[in-house]
């Protein structure tokens, strides 16, 4: 995904103490949505009703995410609630991957509320009359040959799995006839009927109980969160999406939950002083080289001024100077060199990183009038995130000319 061919002697370079809890929350809020996508993006890279395959879904997903936790952070903390109570925040050096109610598509096609039952062994469940095609589609405002696409969060065994099945609502017998409204989704044997030729059934339970159906996907487990995608093929051949927010079983959660308080903290411990790097009191020993006179930092003889650090705002990507003012920029796949500009910046720290995910890259150079990172593979897709001193700068979006079709259904 990304290749940084050289590094300079920075590279151990930490920012020892992030400047405000706001920043950090920032931080933590994007690498939750990053994360939810990387799990999800088999179906979110085109669940975005009027937004193309790939890029300008992923980017709606972000978005709406991003936009949704901001906004449920501000209302509890401002409530003196704890964030715990609608996801985990993950500490920033934590590779573990949680549920939240996640947005997992957008569109205007009727949309299907599920609900989990946490009585029942954590199973989800969709409201209906009856176990019938006709009633679900009554109930639900669906069209027969509308395609329903089930998705949970299930933990088994400690770890959160996610797993899909579809079922399309224009059943056939066997003999290839179709089937009349009233077949049953689930016979009186608890069987599920629908062919295999068209579906892809993924169900280790779905079944009617009452006046609903229960359904666990996959290997089975504890379902933590759910949810249901419908979709409808137009006559052009373009698909149409439902609004889908997956709800969320705190219970099932249990330990897992993690205040706001204790994420910081654990994230602060990721910025400790890194005893091996030049930043320990400037690597002080035999191999200094220092000045035998008195210097004052700011004044006295021969003292330094170093003044605010200030930003310029275009960057040059791919050779190409463009403005960052907006915070997001586009740039051609592959992105291969970013640099920044401005003045004081020589004991500003910068750093890179694709997808706003894993391992920091420094820069090449880096002096008091800029950083470049240069041997860059950002591929299409993918964005590199740009940070001075441990908060977001821009986010350059590798672009790419976009390729066939693919959807939910097909």
């Amino acid at each position: 995904m990304v290749n940084n061919a050289t590094t300079n002697g920075a590279s151990s370079r930490r920012v020892k103490n992030p400047k405000t809890n706001a920043q950090t929350v920032q931080r933590i809020l994007m690498k939750v949505v990053v994360m939810a996508y990387v799990m999800l993006k088999d179906i979110c890279n085109h669940s975005f009703e009027g937004f193309s395959n790939g890029l300008q879904c992923m980017n709606k997903f972000k978005k709406l995410n991003l936009k949704y936790l901001r906004e449920r952070a501000s209302t509890l903390q401002a409530l003196g609630q704890s964030l715990s109570q609608f996801f985990q925040f993950i500490p920033l050096q934590s590779e573990k991957w949680s549920p939240y109610a996640i947005i997992i598509s957008q569109g205007h096609l009727p949309e299907i509320d599920v609900a989990i039952d946490a009585t029942q062994g954590h199973v989800a469940y969709v409201n209906s009359p009856s176990r019938s095609y006709a009633d679900l589609i009554n109930t639900w405002g669906l069209q027969r040959g509308d395609q329903l696409t089930f998705v949970t969060v299930q933990k088994r065994q400690g770890k959160y799995e996610v797993n899909y099945a579809r079922i399309v609502l224009n059943p056939r017998n066997a003999d290839g006839s179709g089937a009349p409204m009233s077949t049953e989704i689930v016979n009186s044997e608890g069987e599920f009927p629908c062919s295999n030729w068209k579906n892809r059934l993924n169900f280790s339970t779905f079944e009617f109980d009452t006046d609903h159906f229960n359904f666990v996907l996959g290997r089975g487990g504890d379902v933590v969160a759910a949810g249901i995608i419908v979709s409808r093929k137009d006559k052009s051949g373009g698909w149409f999406r439902s609004n889908c927010q997956l709800v969320l079983n705190e219970a099932g959660l249990g330990s897992d939950l993690c205040s706001l308080s204790k994420a910081v903290e654990m994230s602060y411990a990721a910025y400790d002083i890194d005893m091996e790097s030049e930043f320990y009191l400037n690597n002080a020993g035999t191999s200094g080289t220092g000045s035998t006179e008195d210097v004052t930092p700011g004044g006295g003889s021969g003292g330094v001024t170093p003044g605010e650090p200030s930003y310029n705002t275009s960057a040059t990507i791919n050779g190409v100077s463009q403005s960052i003012a907006g915070g997001n920029v586009t740039a051609t796949a592959p992105v291969t060199s970013v640099a920044v500009s401005g003045t004081n910046l020589g004991d500003v720290v910068f750093t890179a990183k694709v997808d706003g995910t894993g391992d920091a890259i420094n820069p090449t150079s880096h002096d008091a009038n800029g950083a470049s990172f240069t041997g860059l593979n950002v591929e299409a897709g993918h964005n590199l995130v740009v940070y001075h001193d441990g908060t977001v700068w821009f986010t350059v979006t590798a672009m790419a000319p976009s390729s066939g079709d693919f959807d939910v259904g097909s």
